[in-house]
């Protein structure tokens, strides 16, 4: 049978409005927002400039050898920045777990293929311990061991013959007693090479970190600098981007799995070239802070609120603003605001951290001109008629009693495990710990009605973990529900990243009073001393 021609063949998105902005998404029956939160990847990042895509699509008309490519690439980014030589990555991840392979391995194949299997290799990687960060698993993806220092005495003896590399966060430099500066003639002196993490930064010509002595930059390509999404930026020393090159994808060796396409390695280096050189980039910058000033114009005239310019040192926008009221004037917290600016249409994203109870902060690099006028408007109406935001959850009396020990059985996606929790009830409120078997974590919440609700947060570095309990008490005394999972830097404690590991099942059961363990947790020590 012969194929159809292809004005027969059906088109995916048929009888769908494709003029309105966000019309694919819709088509998939997914409601696109408007982007107040910035260059988030959880939403996007930022949309590819005109430039990029133009590029990408020109790349998609021929094909070509990736190794030639990178070749091209690697001049083409050392040319723009001024370091040696440069990679196109999987995105900012996959650059710090290729770096983190070149440092260990090189382009041995041996070593190479041994890859996460680091013994008997330099494998340890020295980060400052004021400069953990949320993505550092991706160095231990490489099979990397992270060491942690706090000081220069301490930096002094972890380095020896097992330090693969030092990794130091671009953004903390300033404020860090393991400054680049402090930690770059030692490194040098035991042949370390020194990875700078930028991901939230942008590149220059010539490029800042390079200039200071870096042997590796990462950032993202595709968040100011309007690049693909996906992809990231190593800028270097040429035998390190080299040997990362050589360790990633299409080569079958450790980074097969970090593929990048050769639309997205062109995109990548169009954006550079354009956030550097044209002015369009440099127009686009120019507009942040006056639609910020737009949306505070809407915002001025209403009784018991304010806005206020704010600047982040060492950040690429450098400028935000930050909305915020008085409680008796306008009785709706931050979370209720941003979760009812999602349900009206359009929605508006706002940030989920970076809030108190009464204040928001609204980022400018992904709104146009006519998005900005449309949040300061519909944040206007909110503020100006608080009861159509303001919600009253009425509460009810505690009808159980869950104080007491507890064995819990919670079931994921796949796999199970057993926890335990040591609970306290005073009226509605209860506190307490849950323990994993690998860390525990402080209750806090309240009994309505059968119905109990609680969070479990487990201080961890780089990432607190935390658990959101919902559960029901039965007739005979057990308590099932779902469990939220997630965890979250410090720095962004929101529920967004408190719930990104989705959800499971649970079920709890009271541990006989001969049967309770012994509470080693840090309550049950206050307690102690309370006594």
């Amino acid at each position: 049978m012969s194929s159809p021609h292809a004005s027969e063949v059906p088109h995916p998105f048929d009888n769908v409005d494709a003029e309105t902005p966000g019309w694919v998404y819709r088509s998939l029956g997914v409601e696109p927002v408007i982007n107040c939160v910035g260059v988030r990847t959880n939403y996007g990042a930022s949309n590819p400039s005109a430039e990029v895509i133009a590029a990408m699509t020109a790349a998609a008309g021929a094909f070509v050898d990736l190794d030639e490519l990178a070749e091209g690439v690697g001049r083409k980014l050392a040319a723009l920045t001024g370091a040696e030589w440069g990679v196109v990555t999987a995105g900012t991840a996959s650059g710090l777990a290729l770096a983190t392979a070149a440092c260990i391995a090189g382009n041995n194949p041996e070593l190479m293929l041994k890859l996460p299997d680091t013994s008997g290799l330099r494998n340890k990687v020295v980060i400052p311990a004021d400069q953990r960060f949320a993505y550092e698993q991706a160095i231990r993806v490489a099979g990397a061991e992270i060491v942690t220092v706090s000081t220069f005495k301490e930096l002094s003896r972890a380095v020896n013959g097992d330090i693969a590399m030092i990794c130091l966060l671009g953004r903390m430099d300033g404020s860090s007693a393991l400054s680049l500066d402090c930690v770059r003639p030692m490194a040098e002196a035991n042949a370390i090479p020194i990875l700078i993490n930028a991901a939230g930064l942008s590149p220059e010509n010539p490029d800042y970190w390079i200039s200071l002595g870096a042997d590796l930059v990462v950032y993202a390509g595709g968040k100011y600098i309007r690049g693909p999404q996906s992809t990231g930026i190593v800028l270097g020393k040429q035998h390190l981007c080299r040997a990362m090159w050589w360790n990633a994808a299409p080569h079958q060796s450790f980074g097969r799995l970090m593929k990048v396409g050769k639309e997205e390695a062109i995109g990548a280096v169009v954006a550079l070239d354009r956030w550097i050189n044209f002015q369009s980039a440099k127009t686009e910058r120019d507009q942040w802070l006056p639609r910020l000033k737009q949306i505070s114009s809407c915002l001025a005239p209403l009784p018991g609120v304010e806005t206020e310019i704010l600047t982040w040192a060492g950040s690429v926008t450098a400028t935000r603003v930050k909305v915020s009221w008085t409680s008796t004037v306008v009785p709706f917290d931050a979370e209720t605001l941003r979760s009812a600016m999602l349900e009206r249409r359009p929605r508006i994203l706002i940030h989920d951290f970076w809030s108190t109870p009464t204040s928001i902060v609204l980022d400018p690099v992904n709104l146009s001109d006519e998005e900005a006028e449309i949040v300061g408007q519909a944040l206007a109406v909110a503020f100006a008629n608080p009861q159509l935001i303001a919600r009253s959850v009425p509460k009810t009396a505690a009808k159980v009693e869950v104080s007491g020990e507890w064995q819990v059985e919670i079931e994921f996606l796949r796999g199970s495990a057993t926890h335990r929790f040591h609970i306290e009830q005073k009226n509605s409120t209860i506190i307490g710990v849950h323990h994993t078997g690998q860390s525990s974590g402080a209750i806090s919440g309240e009994v309505s009605g059968r119905h109990v609700h609680f969070e479990a947060a487990h201080e961890k570095t780089p990432i607190w973990l935390f658990y959101e309990f919902d559960g029901e008490v039965s007739g005979s005394g057990t308590i099932s529900g779902t469990v939220r999972l997630g965890g979250a830097a410090r720095e962004h404690l929101g529920p967004v990243f408190k719930g990104q590991y989705g959800t499971a099942m649970w079920c709890a059961a009271r541990v006989a009073t001969s049967q309770t363990f012994v509470d080693a947790s840090p309550l049950a020590a206050s307690r102690g001393r309370a006594q």
